[in-house]
């Protein structure tokens, strides 16, 4: 574990005729303990429980510390455990639930203050155990034309783009806010349309039946919207329309892609849903999805293992609501951060602007670049905010993007 940055020596001096002096006289009061991060996850068969481990820096003068765990983010009814490491596992947590925490360090009978409340949900399902499909997904808000220069030109960003997909080691990456990267090096195109793209690692995977550079099918426009109707849902590849929404014709695109040494496929589905702090915007965000999730059955005739991944505009703390959550949790689609046995950079807001210092979120993470699975058909082994930050502990320049890549690793089953 870290280690202390002060190991506090009591120095008793014991003289004849003197008694020592109580070491709770020289005690010091700890100072607060920082910011509270979940490393890893697990999901015990047996029992059906599951457990989380935290992480925390030393604090100041600490001996010990307490742990307080709770299942409201009030802290009410908070269970309270003791230890001298400034790490720990808490086991037989009810599984797919909300649990809340807060440490403080310990010296003597004087206590610290609490760290900030921080918020976990235990994995929902253990996902499947056997005959597993590694497949590591990047889902990566580009901001390529739409952001302008922003000080920082898409000519300068576009390369730190392409470190960050070639340094990833995903096979497949989804995109959006992506109508100027006409190039990602290592990757093929599978679907472009509306700013949003799926690339995939060729020598891996394969588009059923491509060629060549895939064609978006065009066709007719909506006479009531005037926006172009979603794409023939028995192709391989092809987009879907969501509704007019926020001003313009919002889209998803979709394809599939088949393993080459196995054959076995999955359906990939790369979405932007309309931003806004209103309750209309968060109305618009719920009837796409519902809307994307309508279509994907049309187009998943073969019942494949499905991955959501894209700038979803929503996360816990969104006002007025989360609306995204309850349509995709309805199809047996969970949040693959809550799902996930090892976790980097949760703290660390996947929507960045273009601020060179890290925008934290402390109780949730505030995470709107997400990927959605079904943890009955996949299991997720890591997730991590893969910005790459510098030795000042600040966004490297030049910045690619005003949000942050995502990068998970699923086994599908």
């Amino acid at each position: 574990m870290r280690k202390s940055l002060v190991a506090v020596i009591v120095g008793l001096l014991v003289l004849t005729g003197l008694q020592a002096m109580p070491a709770s006289a020289a005690a010091k009061k700890p100072s607060k303990v920082g910011l509270v991060s979940f490393v890893k996850a697990n999901y015990d068969r047996n029992s059906n429980r599951t457990n989380l481990s935290l992480d925390w820096p030393d604090a100041r003068h600490a001996k010990k510390y307490e742990i307080f765990v709770s299942r409201y983010s009030s802290m009410k009814k908070a269970k309270k455990y003791v230890q001298k490491s400034s790490k720990t596992k808490i086991k037989k947590l009810i599984r797919g639930k909300d649990y809340f925490f807060q440490v403080r360090g310990v010296n003597g009978k004087k206590h610290g203050p609490k760290s900030a409340v921080v918020g976990r949900t235990t994995i929902l399902r253990p996902g499947p155990s056997t005959g597993l499909m590694p497949m590591r997904v990047m889902t990566y808000n580009v901001c390529s034309r739409v952001c302008g220069d922003n000080g920082y030109p898409w000519i300068s960003r576009q390369p730190a783009v392409w470190e960050r997909a070639a340094s990833s080691g995903a096979d497949v990456i989804a995109t959006q806010e992506a109508d100027n990267l006409d190039v990602l090096p290592g990757y093929t195109l599978a679907v472009d349309f509306s700013a949003k793209q799926i690339w995939y690692n060729a020598a891996r995977f394969e588009v059923p039946g491509a060629t060549t550079p895939p064609v978006s099918f065009k066709p007719a426009t909506d006479p009531v919207t005037k926006c172009r109707v979603s794409s023939d849902p028995t192709g391989a590849t092809g987009e879907i329309f969501l509704g007019r929404h926020g001003g313009g014709c919002r889209y998803a695109v979709w394809a599939e892609l088949v393993e080459r040494t196995t054959g076995r496929s999955v359906l990939m589905v790369s979405l932007h849903t309309v931003t806004g702090k209103t309750k209309a915007s968060a109305d618009y965000r719920r009837a796409e999805v519902y809307q994307m999730l309508a279509s994907i059955k049309q187009v998943n005739a073969k019942r494949l293992p499905v991955v959501y991944a894209g700038d979803i505009n929503s996360h816990r703390e969104t006002k007025p609501s989360d609306s995204v959550r309850r349509p995709l949790q309805a199809t047996k689609h969970y949040d693959a951060f809550d799902l996930a046995r090892n976790v980097t950079g949760q703290h660390q807001s996947s929507y960045q602007g273009f601020k060179t210092k890290p925008v934290m979120s402390v109780k949730w993470g505030n995470h709107i670049d997400k990927v959605w699975v079904d943890p009955w058909k996949v299991r997720v082994d890591a997730w991590r905010n893969f910005e790459r930050l510098g030795a000042n502990g600040n966004r490297a320049q030049p910045i690619p993007s005003d949000h942050s890549p995502i990068l998970v690793d699923l086994r599908i089953g």
